[in-house]
């Protein structure tokens, strides 16, 4: 499913919500820091098919895992079939998906898909069933363009767009926040922003929490049975650019 941009019913109301959001976050993920909220595991599976270079992963690594910190959720990353650095030696990976693992790609996007938005950072691919996925991708090439329009670090967007990505595989396919990390409109003036503009809400933590909970009882969807599901849907997360 895409998301396009839509006009506010009242401006005024619209950069209030955004404003009260923006506060709830920052306060709510503060308080997690402070240990009122325990921590859960996630391991990502990592395939940079699109040859990323080592310091903008680990960049992005870092940023995704700085990020779902700080709603509580602990990830462990797998650097799958590509060394990073000296200090990172590649993973075989070779192993069946574990309950408690996801896996994401970091690949350039397709020349031509009518299915994926041109302005699209990634998409989650969604079990129609259980309204959860373990599989998402993002598009290195177009997130670089983004963060060189925008005067953004590549590793840093590219955290942050792998970070929401798996906040969809985790929330399901038809959830966006008003503001926030899961709001699914990213122009190119609002990524320079800071702060609670790039983090989970309380509300989206706990939810991930329960998911996550969810796969450790291998009640979600397995990789087997997600590719033999004919009607899974997509979900994109659009970025319009600022000069459209």
């Amino acid at each position: 499913m895409l998301f396009r941009d839509c006009p506010a019913r009242s401006g005024h109301h619209a950069h209030i919500t955004i404003a009260v959001f923006a506060v709830i976050a920052l306060v709510t993920t503060t308080a997690m820091r402070a240990g009122g909220v325990s921590h859960v595991n996630l391991t990502v599976r990592l395939y940079n098919t699109a040859g990323v270079s080592g310091p903008e992963l680990i960049s992005a690594r870092d940023t995704a895992t700085s990020i779902l910190g700080d709603g509580g959720l602990d990830m462990v990353v797998r650097h799958c079939g590509r060394t990073i650095s000296t200090e990172t030696p590649p993973d075989a990976c070779s192993e069946s998906l574990k309950s408690t693992e996801v896996v994401v790609r970091v690949i350039d996007a397709p020349a031509f898909n009518a299915a994926v938005n041109p302005d699209a950072f990634g998409l989650t691919y969604v079990v129609t069933a259980t309204d959860r996925g373990w599989l998402a991708t993002v598009f290195a090439d177009r997130i670089e363009r983004a963060a060189m329009r925008a005067g953004v670090a590549t590793g840093t967007l590219l955290g942050r767009v792998m970070a929401h990505e798996l906040g969809h595989l985790l929330l399901g396919s038809g959830y966006h926040g008003p503001a926030g990390l899961m709001r699914a409109e990213w122009p190119d003036a609002t990524l320079p922003r800071t702060g609670a503009d790039w983090r989970f809400s309380i509300s989206e933590a706990a939810r991930m929490h329960q998911a996550i909970e969810s796969m450790s009882h291998g009640r979600l969807a397995t990789e087997t049975n997600l590719l033999r599901t004919g009607s899974d849907k997509l979900v994109a997360l659009n970025a319009p650019l600022a000069r459209r």
